[in-house]
């Protein structure tokens, strides 16, 4: 996780204690529903979708969203679905293993905070094209569910700092199981290891056949 997201994860878990029930409890759980989501590959079944660029907003075409729920919001007797979003990247291994995935935010929709917060945390500017993604290509919005291979995002190669982290604390978790060769752009299927950060129970099934 980014340092801000570990810190905002350990502020949630404190307050769920003191206030059981209460929005920073529901915030709490639903961060650690997307830790899980995202460790054993469900990105898919949380709305998973890959972020891309405008003019109005930052380049974040390495990123993706999955969306949690939280607080139920309506409008004109409208539900409007899931009210949270958590915002990653991910990385190939240089050691053979499964790729990593790092989170970069996790907060509400409104005003697109989720994508402002992924941005600032990533120092990148609106409207400027960054110039390490030039080769990516940009999708157009969507609606309705994605494949698998649009859910996740593009894997990229593992960046110094990321390298650092992991030689000093396991601040990405690895995706284990992802099905996609190195090189390849998605991975829509990762399930969890035992380097989880929300250390999961080992005795999950899978049929990675």
């Amino acid at each position: 996780m980014a340092p801000e997201v570990r810190r905002q994860l350990a502020e949630l878990g404190r307050a769920a204690q003191s206030q059981p029930r209460g929005l920073r409890d529901r915030e709490y759980r639903a961060l650690r529903l997307g830790l899980q989501a995202l460790a054993n590959g469900q990105e898919a079944a949380f709305g998973g979708k890959r972020l891309g660029f405008s003019a109005k907003h930052h380049d974040l075409r390495d990123c993706a969203e999955i969306k949690l729920p939280v607080v139920q919001e309506t409008r004109k007797n409208q539900d409007l679905g899931r009210s949270h979003r958590l915002i990653y990247r991910e990385f190939e291994p240089e050691d053979g293993g499964p790729p990593y995935r790092q989170v970069i935010s996790f907060e509400h929709r409104g005003d697109d905070r989720p994508f402002e917060v992924a941005g600032q945390r990533l120092g990148r500017e609106i409207g400027s094209r960054h110039q390490a993604l030039d080769a990516v290509s940009n999708l157009r919005p969507q609606f309705g569910p994605r494949e698998s291979s649009e859910a996740a995002p593009i894997r990229r190669p593992l960046p110094p700092d990321i390298r650092a982290a992991l030689a000093a604390a396991s601040d990405v978790a690895p995706a284990r199981g992802a099905v996609n060769p190195p090189g390849t752009a998605t991975s829509p299927r990762a399930p969890t290891g035992r380097h989880s950060p929300t250390r999961p129970e080992p005795d999950r099934q899978h049929n990675d056949g």
